[in-house]
């Protein structure tokens, strides 16, 4: 230490310090572009195993809730799993990610196939557990929009991908297999990688004020994702109610994840010049309405566009905020993070499905909007003026 306290400098530190930044974002980067793609796949699967197995698409609710189920149990085994350090749990998500995903894809097998699912769950689970407490410190909410466009822009491969496989007769869930081969790149790369040092927090999260805010900023992120799955779930079948086919659903479908990358790719600046909450849900909140209301699936995939592009900015925003909260330390608030995705993700996919065989598809996207309320609620409860 020199006489004011500051560690001696050592030569090469900021060569290492870059070194472990880049392989940090690469296998951060690579993780969540794989679960991007998982993501943005549900939906047409759901649709496409449906249409395998002879079901109607609400009989596979479950399905669109399996990376739910999946992030509930990282939410309460995280604070366990993250002592193997983030190598190891970043790799072990990768196996699971890689092995689930070929099962899904080639088996004929209907248990094999539920199987796949669950094993995807639990994989891409992993990697968003492990995730925020990589990226943690400072610039987190950029590094966080950074990954999560990747996995946008991946997102709008799969609909693409798993729709013309169908549309060929290969097979909807073919394309699956890459990301198999993706996840053994990241298990390798997991292994190799130096994670940044873990930040010392030596405030108490149980104080009363800081217990409350974690409260509403939790509530905010489980809003965020509830509104971003209800699209990602149920898009496909929404358009396939239309009259499209199962190829056709999935094709237009790209609509909601090329929204979602566009808003994620402009995200940083977007976020430093306008107040994405609000400008966002009043663009999900019109989206919403052009699915709810138009009958035709040009408009419906329209709609799609402009709740992706709105909602794109809420997930990072939202998660970084959670993170950054005062005395909460980073392995408790990536666990929170994974509770509050798996919340969602497990209960609004299933009332939409609930809701729609109450009513019908069309006006169970109608639930998107009390969401957006609430968030906005939220957002202002926390603080005027924030971003």
């Amino acid at each position: 230490m020199d006489p004011v306290g500051h560690p001696p400098t050592v030569p090469g530190d900021g060569v290492v310090t870059e070194q472990r930044g880049r392989g940090v974002m690469f296998a951060v980067g690579l993780g969540m572009t794989n679960v991007g793609f998982y993501v943005a796949s549900i939906g047409v699967v759901l649709v496409v195993l449906a249409g395998d197995l002879g079901l109607p698409v609400e009989n596979l609710a479950w399905f669109g809730s399996t990376f739910g189920y999946g992030l509930l149990l990282a939410a309460f085994a995280g604070p366990f799993l993250l002592r193997l350090g983030p190598r190891a749990v970043l790799a072990l998500a990768a196996v699971l990610l890689g092995a689930g995903s070929l099962a899904l894809a080639l088996s004929s097998v209907p248990v094999v196939a539920y199987a796949g699912a669950a094993l995807q769950g639990l994989g891409a689970a992993g990697i968003i557990l492990v995730a925020p407490g990589l990226l943690h410190g400072p610039g987190a909410e950029g590094k966080l929009t950074a990954v999560n466009a990747a996995a946008s822009v991946a997102g709008v491969c799969a609909p693409l991908l798993l729709g013309a496989a169908t549309s060929l007769g290969l097979g909807g869930r073919l394309p699956l297999v890459l990301i198999s081969v993706s996840m053994a790149v990241l298990a390798v790369a997991a292994l190799r990688m130096v994670p940044e040092p873990a930040d010392v927090v030596t405030a108490d999260a149980r104080e009363p004020l800081v217990r409350s805010l974690a409260v509403r900023r939790w509530l905010a992120l489980v809003l965020s994702v509830s509104v971003e799955f209800s699209f990602v779930v149920w898009g496909v079948a929404r358009l396939a109610a239309t009259g499209l086919d199962a190829g056709g659903a999935a094709l237009v479908g790209a609509a909601f994840p090329i929204g979602m990358a566009l808003g994620r790719i402009a995200g940083p600046a977007l976020i430093a010049r306008f107040p994405m909450i609000p400008v966002g849900s009043a663009l999900a909140g019109a989206g919403s309405l052009l699915v709810v209301l138009s009958q035709v699936w040009p408009l419906v995939g329209l709609g799609q566009l402009l709740a992706g592009f709105g909602i794109a900015t809420f997930y990072p925003i939202t998660l970084a905020r959670l993170m950054s909260t005062p005395g909460l330390r980073p392995e408790l608030g990536a666990s929170l993070g994974a509770l509050a995705s798996g919340t969602a993700i497990t209960v609004v996919p299933t009332l939409l499905a609930v809701l729609a065989g109450l009513t019908d598809l069309r006006l169970a996207f109608l639930v998107a909007l009390p969401l957006l309320g609430a968030l906005l609620w939220l957002h202002h409860e926390r603080r005027s003026g924030a971003r």
